[in-house]
């Protein structure tokens, strides 16, 4: 997954980047994170094969 699909999937279900922190768990001084999800959507951190099956069913169930 690139970050455009990334953000292309986001955009599309009505996620916000902090909604897909909070899901994902990526969380700085306990709370949840968007930068992260920013920076995969602008190529600077990479989207490995398991964030990417959580994506997916994230946004499964979003869509669903």
């Amino acid at each position: 997954m690139t970050g455009e699909e990334l953000k292309e999937l986001r955009k599309n279900a009505g996620v916000t980047q902090l909604e897909l922190a909070k899901f994902l768990g990526y969380k700085v001084n306990g709370e949840p994170n968007r930068s992260m999800i920013a920076r995969m959507e602008n190529g600077y951190a990479k989207i490995n094969e398991r964030v990417a099956m959580l994506i997916n069913i994230f946004m499964e169930s979003k869509n669903g």
